[in-house]
């Protein structure tokens, strides 16, 4: 397990910063004044309040001085950590050794966690998910009334990385009806009080600091049942199948055709239809046979999915990094499944062929990553020699590269931060259509040539 997670991981390592990360990295350089207070419950990045990964982004940053490799080795021991707690979290719940072993070799391996683990910015996923399964591993091996302050404190530091991390009130008391541990009081402060610490945390922030994401979550929200349906099967074939692999093959094009057709169904209905029904299809097909050979034993791991990935049915944004604790149900369940296999030559072929193809799947994406990070750096080193000939304090863009290898590495919200950390002597201010400016009003306008991968000036 531990040298699988290395092997694979291990690469990554050389992946520079892209993408969301120069947000997080500009805000530790510019906010490094500020007392310790002000720092950590004033707003992160796009008005996001995550104290954790903001601290940590500050800490290698500024007092390590820390280079992405800094960044990506935490980011290993991270995995390799929730590697473990997945075994003997599954193992506390009275599943067989064999059935813990399977359920950590699958979670460490599963390419769906390829943008929690090469995006550094994503470690808010891998940070709420460890202290989830901290929490959980604690309340289930040890007597819940001795443990009641450091389940508290683990939640806590769940929250506290990620808003989505309120899953663990439903996930605590999966386990309680599951496991039978612990009394119902001591269940009821450990829900209750990482919540209220939390929210009067959030409530002193927003109170003093302008900037919040409260209304671009509401905003946010999709409450179309048949869509929560439709989401909640996608994220399971993701989880089953090396779907992005796939994709190697038919071509990114491809990809995007399918998102296109579910963001925009009534555009593209027959595609929709088809997508819909093949995915849904699947799903219920392989459920069937997980219940067939599982019985009554399906219905924890499926719940712990359902709890962990609730709260993004219901968001128009979809994303892989949403998978990264509901995994570790999935995997569960995977492996409890392998274990019930009668045939136990099949149940070998079956484990050994998923872990290569997942793992070539993990690789593959490393790979792909690794290439989107240095096509941004060419990117933005094109864009800087473009525009140093010129006398411009703000520049309109009438386009941005489009995604790399189905990869978002420069969008209008990470082009400016992008810019600003690493071209400091340059003040430039960007804007776009999406931000409603007009190209008018700015010195200079340019486009991105996607056939060259350079910029254009447009006037």
């Amino acid at each position: 397990m531990l040298l699988i997670n290395i092997l694979l991981l291990f690469p990554s390592l050389g992946i520079p910063f892209y993408g969301d990360d120069f947000a997080w990295l500009l805000q530790s350089k510019l906010l490094s004044s500020q007392s310790f207070v002000e720092f950590i419950s004033s707003p992160a990045p796009f008005d996001y309040f995550r104290p954790l990964p903001k601290l940590f982004f500050y800490f290698i940053s500024q007092e390590l001085h820390g280079s992405h490799t800094l960044f990506r080795i935490v980011i290993l021991i991270l995995q390799i950590t929730c590697s473990i707690l997945v075994y003997k979290f599954t193992l506390t719940l009275n599943y067989s050794k064999r059935a813990s072993v399977f359920a950590a070799l699958i979670f460490s391996v599963l390419s769906c966690h390829s943008e929690a683990l090469f995006f550094i910015n994503c470690i808010n996923e891998i940070f709420s998910a460890m202290f989830i399964l901290t929490g959980l591993y604690l309340f289930t091996r040890y007597d819940a009334s001795k443990v009641v302050i450091p389940v508290i404190l683990t939640f806590l530091l769940a929250l506290l990385s990620r808003e989505s991390a309120i899953c663990y009130i439903p996930l605590i008391l999966l386990v309680k009806m599951k496991t039978g541990r612990g009394n119902w009081k001591d269940v009821i402060l450990i829900t209750l009080i990482p919540m209220m610490i939390y929210v009067a945390f959030r409530i002193f922030s927003e109170t003093y600091y302008s900037g919040s994401n409260t209304d671009s979550m509401t905003g946010n929200l999709d409450l179309n049942p048949l869509k929560a349906i439709y989401k909640l099967f996608h994220y399971f074939i993701n989880m089953i199948f090396p779907v992005k692999l796939l994709f190697e093959f038919t071509g990114y094009d491809f990809s995007e055709t399918l998102i296109g057709a579910f963001r925009k169904p009534m555009e593209n209905l027959t595609v929709f239809l088809a997508l819909s029904v093949t995915i849904i299809t699947i799903g219920v097909s392989v459920l069937v046979l997980l219940f067939k050979t599982m019985g009554k034993e399906i219905v924890f791991p499926l719940l712990f999915i359902l709890f962990s990935l609730g709260i993004y049915l219901f968001s128009f944004s979809t994303a892989e990094r949403f998978l990264y604790l509901p995994s570790a149900g999935f995997c569960i369940l995977l492996a409890v499944f392998i274990d019930k296999l009668k045939n136990e030559i099949f149940a070998v072929i079956f484990l050994l062929m998923f872990l290569i193809i997942h793992s070539v799947s993990l690789f593959s994406r490393e790979i792909r990553h690794k290439q989107a990070a240095y096509y941004s750096e060419v990117v933005m080193n094109d864009l800087y020699l473009k525009t140093s000939g010129i006398e411009a304090k703000s520049i309109f863009l009438e386009s941005i590269p489009p995604k790399k290898y189905g990869i978002f590495f420069l969008s209008r919200l990470n082009l400016q931060p992008n810019w600003d950390y690493n071209f400091p002597d340059r003040k430039i201010k960007f804007s776009f259509y999406e931000t409603e400016s007009k190209a008018e009003d700015a010195d200079a306008v340019f486009k991105f040539n996607d056939e060259t991968s350079e910029y254009e000036i447009v006037r």
